[in-house]
């Protein structure tokens, strides 16, 4: 956790002392997408981000620091009386998570507020290194965040209940049904969002996740019955 604070006050650091043109007109409620500003109906806001995530040792079974790249791609669509409905796919190639759900915002001046929940079907495939294993599963993710608007940047922080709905596996012809916890755990994250080029914005930003059951990890095969801390650091562009 520490590791992840000083990440990101390097991060805002580095943001607040970057140069903005004086004629580039920031507009966060049209560029921004963790940032939780009210939407228009019918706006759309899309980003494409990869974050990087730390697996726990007694998982991958080495004290080498393990990345795991994890791709995504994401969309908000404005819906009438401050609602909006946000879907995503993300993939670290043997794996797909595919969500969607709700959101209503609230925006106080620079201040933005969100609720909402996200349902997740993910699905893996594994046929490599002598494996002829499939799984698949459903998920649920309330969550709310916060935001604010500074001169030259947003601050937003993001969390998250995990609730398991179902889970199944297949090694071969066998058909396994997982017996998950239904309370897989929480997250936590921290999103800077600022001007790249033109109306173009990127986000880097830090999460730190608390869960049982961490669904990029499931090719490890891990038999631990205990919640794991996994940070992650993400890099996202919005366009």
């Amino acid at each position: 956790m520490k590791i992840l604070l000083n990440l990101l006050f390097t991060i805002i650091i580095v943001v607040y002392f970057t140069p903005v043109g004086i004629a580039q007109q920031l507009n966060f409620n049209e560029n921004t997408f963790f940032y939780p500003h009210t939407f228009r109906t019918g706006q759309i806001v899309s980003s494409l981000g990869i974050a990087m995530a730390k697996l726990p040792e007694d998982v991958v079974e080495t004290d080498d620091v393990f990345r795991a790249p994890l791709f995504s791609y994401r969309l908000k669509y404005g819906l009438p009386e401050n609602f909006l409905a946000e879907g995503s796919v993300e993939t670290n190639i043997v794996t797909f998570n595919f969500m969607l759900g709700p959101k209503w915002n609230y925006q106080f001046d620079k201040l933005a507020f969100s609720v909402g929940t996200d349902l997740s079907f993910y699905v893996g495939k594994l046929e490599q290194f002598g494996f002829d294993t499939k799984f698949n599963g459903w998920a649920l993710y309330p969550n709310i965040s916060a935001g604010y608007q500074f001169e030259k940047f947003t601050l937003s922080l993001k969390s998250e209940l995990v609730f398991n709905l179902a889970e199944q596996s297949k090694n071969g012809d066998s058909e396994i049904e997982n017996d998950l916890d239904f309370f897989n755990g929480w997250t936590i994250g921290v999103y800077v969002e600022q001007p790249f080029w033109s109306d173009n914005y990127v986000v880097l930003g830090v999460r730190s996740t608390f869960l049982k059951f961490y669904y990029p990890m499931w090719a490890a095969f891990s038999t631990f019955d205990r919640t794991f801390y996994i940070p992650e650091a993400t890099f996202t562009f919005i366009f």
